[in-house]
């Protein structure tokens, strides 16, 4: 069974990913954490260390890439070692799991053109930090999670691809499993 890597960075959100890596882990699915340095402390004071290094990806050995939000991305937003590590997963071949604020250092990285996705963030504090609005195309952002029919999308799947604000982390790592095909009872985290 191929992997799913996990990025990693300083002050990431563990809450946001611990549904997703409790489905991982029911279904015998292995992960591996990838992080900048030897180790990544979460905003919660999680210290996680890594089991690879970003330079050490072999990309064929993995079917997917999850990523947590962060309360700050001000310090890895324009990294190139990351934007090149996320790079490295295509969005035809791979399963691209981003929730919160990290569909941003998806966007920094190239790989949002023509897709449609969710970002724990407001756009018009994007504007303000140099992002475009033809950058956020595709973007709907916290203060649009309201669709016409009253009902609130807080997920979102396009093809290969999910995204989620960060309450709704549950569903988000559900969603994750059924994507990936995996064995795993969701009625564990409702």
């Amino acid at each position: 069974m191929m992997k799913t890597a996990l990025l990693l960075f300083d002050l990431f959100s563990n809450y946001e990913i611990s549904v997703a890596l409790s489905v991982l882990s029911q279904a015998g699915k292995e992960y591996e954490v990838f992080c900048l340095k030897e180790e990544a402390v979460s905003e919660e004071g999680l210290r996680t260390k890594r089991s690879k290094a970003l330079s050490e990806l072999i990309t064929k050995d993995y079917d997917s890439l999850l990523i947590p939000g962060c309360m700050n991305l001000r310090d890895i937003i324009d990294n190139e070692c990351i934007h090149n590590f996320i790079r490295s997963f295509n969005l035809s071949e791979h399963i691209i799991a981003s929730i919160s604020s990290s569909p941003l250092l998806l966007l920094k990285a190239g790989m949002l053109d023509g897709k449609k996705y969710l970002a724990g963030v407001v756009k018009k504090e994007l504007l303000e930090e140099g992002f475009t609005m033809e950058q956020m195309k595709g973007m709907r952002d916290v203060t649009e999670l309201k669709n016409d029919d009253g009902t609130v999308t807080s997920h979102l799947v396009d093809g290969n691809l999910l995204t989620a604000v960060g309450y709704d982390f549950i569903n988000f790592g559900i969603k994750l499993g059924e994507m990936l095909n995996l064995d795993f009872e969701p009625g564990w985290y409702k």
